[in-house]
């Protein structure tokens, strides 16, 4: 098991929020909005902006708490690098721009990481899509997909990027496992993965809440591709159900083996 450092003098860990954020002028407030109103003093907001041609990055620097980092490298795994890369608070959070965060949700994230048997956490969802005002329905339409996708992979438990959170330091020891091509490797499948390959301890807590705009991947272009680069990734790392690893040279990519990835 990892071992990692904790707050001086048994204080509550400090919180940074890593958004990503592409073109997401409308809607990035209504998240903004959720998010400000929890965070503390020691906490920290970074909207990281990928090549937006909009006003996210305008809009998003005028709440308090949020630093505005700037990515031009266009793809969510380079703004999810240079987010974390960025965060100095003892817990590395993650939602997207259209994640609209519970009351509770920096509190119970606080509360999660009080435990030194915790690393990592993926927390329950929401369909933003079908629930009025402020209510998170359909939990339970989330959690039966993270069932399927964890027994069709064989990984878990998942770090989604709507909603997930890590000790800083369970980052840096696991960055140089993490992929940066989204092409090649599922974002959230690559940083799980490559948590647990250096011994960090991850968990699910479906009461650390968010709603979601779960329904905009419901496509059939954007599934084929996911499928595609889960079973990319799982061949990158050597690890998970062997039915679904892909070879990337079979879809015209390439992607460098891992050393020491394990059979």
């Amino acid at each position: 098991m990892a071992e990692h450092t904790r707050p001086a003098g048994g204080a509550h860990p400090s919180v940074s929020v890593v958004i990503p954020a592409h073109n997401e002028e409308q809607i990035i407030e209504r998240c903004l909005l959720a998010l400000c109103a929890q965070v503390g003093e020691r906490d920290e907001i970074i909207v990281v902006d990928n090549a937006s041609s909009d006003a996210t990055a305008r809009l998003a620097a005028r709440f308090p708490h949020v630093r505005v980092v700037d990515e031009p490298r266009p793809g969510v795994t380079f703004a999810r690098t240079t987010g974390f890369d960025a965060a100095s608070g003892d817990i590395v959070a993650r939602i997207d721009a259209d994640s609209v965060v519970a009351g509770d949700w920096i509190a119970r994230i606080r509360r999660t990481f009080d435990r030194a048997d915790v690393d990592a956490v993926g927390g329950g969802a929401g369909i933003a899509e079908l629930s009025p005002g402020a209510r998170c329905w359909f939990g339970w339409w989330y959690r039966g997909f993270r069932a399927w996708h964890e027994r069709s992979i064989g990984v878990g438990p998942m770090l989604y990027g709507f909603n997930s959170a890590m000790r800083r330091d369970a980052w840096e020891r696991a960055r140089e496992l993490v992929a940066q091509d989204d092409e090649c490797v599922s974002d959230d499948v690559d940083v799980t993965i490559a948590l647990l390959r250096t011994g960090h301890r991850l968990t699910f807590d479906p009461r650390l809440r968010v709603r979601a705009r779960l329904f905009r991947s419901v496509d059939r272009e954007k599934l084929a591709r996911y499928y595609r680069t889960d079973g990319m990734t799982l061949a990158r790392h050597g690890v998970g159900r062997r039915s679904r690893w892909v070879d990337p040279g079979s879809v015209g990519s390439a992607i460098a083996p891992v050393d020491g990835a394990r059979g």
